[in-house]
C-alpha cells in the first residue's frame, strides 16, 4: 500500500503542542539489531524486529521539519540493518532526502558492526555526525556487555571513519565494570576518555546507568551503578572540563542535585523535553514518545500509520503531567533521599544545535 503524502493528517492537537518548539527527532528506522547487549534499554523494541516503511519515514520526517524540527537521529535497533538487503537503499534514501528537506543536522548512532564499504557512499557521506557505541577501551569489559568480538570489529569502522574525516563520537555506558577506579586511583573513566583522544574521536558522550522503579529496569541487566559512585565520578569529570584537561569534548548527564540546589534555580535544573516540546522518538510501530524513559511502555503522545499522526488520548504520556511547573524529573520514581533525579538529557554546558538560539536552555543558568 503506498502513501499519499496530501492525505497525510497531522492531528490538530500534535500540531499546536509542537509547532515551532520541536528540534530534533529521534527516528527509530528498525528494530532489528545484530547484538543483544546485556544494558540495552530497548530490548522489547528489538523482539518485534520490524521497520518504517520509507515512503512513510520521509513523509513523518517532511511533516516534522514543517513543525520546526531541524536535528534528525537515525537510530534503532541497530539503523544500518535498514534496507542492509537491498544495498542499503532504504537507508541511504533516508538521508539524502532528509537534507533534502532541509534538515540542518542528521547523526547516526550505531553498533559499529556494519560493512566499512558503507562509510564510502556518497549518501551516507552527507551524515554530520557518526556516534559509534562502545561500553569500555577494554576490550575484555566491552565485550561481556556488548557481545563477542564487537570491540575490535566496531573500533575498525571508528579508524576508518575518522580517516575518511566523518565527524566521529562516542557513546559509553557507565557501569558497574568502568564505574571504579584502577589500582592508582584513576578513575577508569578517564581513561576511556584518554583513549577516545588518542583514536582522533570528535566527542565522547556518557550514559550511567541506574535502576529508577521504571520498566526498563526489568530488562536492562545487573550493570546499574549506585548513587555514591556517580556523584563522586561525575563531580570529578566535570571540575577537569571546566579546567579544559581534555583535548576532545565530552558530554556528561548530571542526573541529581540536591532538593536545596533545585529550589534554588528550578526553571534549569527542571530541565524537560516534555514541557519544552522539543523533541520526538518515532517508533517503526507506530508510536511517537517524547520522554525516553517511556520506552517499554504503551505511553505515547500520539500514533502514526499511513494515513497520518492521530494525537493519543487514553494514554498520553503528558496525561496527569504538570506541564507548568519546573520540577525534578516524574518520570523516575526511585526515592534517593536528599537527592532528585533529573532529566537523562540533562547535560549543562554543552554545546547542543538545539539549544542555540531556538531553544537558549543554557540561559536558565544562573
Amino acid at each position: 500500500m503506498s502513501t499519499n503524502p496530501k492525505e497525510f493528517v497531522v492531528d490538530l492537537k500534535f500540531q499546536d503542542y509542537f509547532k515551532e518548539r520541536i528540534k530534533q527527532v529521534f527516528l527509530y528506522v528498525t528494530d532489528d539489531c545484530n547484538l543483544n547487549c546485556v544494558q540495552c534499554l530497548y530490548k522489547p523494541w528489538l523482539r518485534r524486529k520490524g521497520e518504517i516503511p520509507e515512503e512513510l519515514a520521509l513523509i513523518v520526517l517532511a511533516r516534522f521539519r514543517e513543525l520546526g524540527a531541524i536535528k534528525l537521529s537515525l537510530i534503532g535497533g541497530e539503523p544500518t540493518l535498514y534496507g542492509c538487503k537491498n544495498n542499503y537503499k532504504q537507508l541511504l534514501s533516508v538521508i539524502k532526502r532528509a537534507r533534502d528537506l532541509g534538515y540542518e543536522y542528521i547523526r547516526l548512532d550505531t553498533n559499529g558492526l556494519f560493512n566499512a564499504d558503507l562509510l564510502e557512499r556518497e549518501e551516507f557521506k552527507l551524515l554530520d555526525e557518526i556516534t559509534f557505541s562502545i561500553d569500555s577501551h577494554i576490550y575484555e569489559v566491552n565485550d561481556a556487555l556488548r557481545g563477542a568480538n564487537s570491540f575490535g570489529r566496531s573500533l575498525a569502522n571508528i579508524i576508518r571513519a575518522v580517516d575518511l574525516e566523518y565527524k566521529v563520537d562516542i557513546t559509553c555506558c557507565v557501569h558497574r565494570e568502568n564505574v571504579g577506579k584502577d589500582q592508582s586511583g584513576n578513575f577508569l573513566i578517564e581513561s576511556m576518555i584518554r583513549f577516545a583522544e588518542t583514536i582522533g574521536v570528535n566527542r565522547i558522550n556518557f550514559h550511567p546507568l541506574f535502576r529508577m522503579d521504571i520498566p526498563r529496569d526489568g530488562w536492562a541487566g545487573e550493570t546499574d551503578i549506585s548513587l555514591e559512585s556517580w556523584l563522586e565520578l561525575y563531580s570529578e569529570i566535570r571540575k577537569k572540563i571546566d579546567a579544559g584537561n581534555y583535548n576532545i569534548k565530552i558530554r556528561i548527564p548530571q542526573r541529581f542535585i540536591s532538593q536545596e540546589e533545585f529550589k534554588r534555580n528550578p526553571a534549569y535544573y527542571g530541565f524537560c523535553p516534555v514541557k519544552d516540546g522539543e523533541r520526538v522518538l518515532v517508533h517503526s510501530n507506530g508510536l511517537i514518545q517524547v520522554c525516553a524513559l517511556r520506552i517499554g511502555t504503551s505511553y505515547a503522545i500520539a500514533m502514526f500509520d499511513r494515513q497520518g499522526i492521530v494525537w493519543e488520548e487514553d494514554i498520553n504520556e503528558i496525561n496527569n503531567f504538570d506541564l507548568h511547573e519546573s520540577t525534578p524529573c516524574t518520570n523516575q520514581h526511585r526515592d534517593f533521599g536528599g537527592f532528585v533525579p533529573l532529566c537523562i538529557s540533562f547535560k549543562p554546558k554543552q554545546n547542543e544545535i538545539v539549544w542555540r538560539k531556538e531553544l537558549e536552555w543554557e540561559k536558565r543558568r544562573k
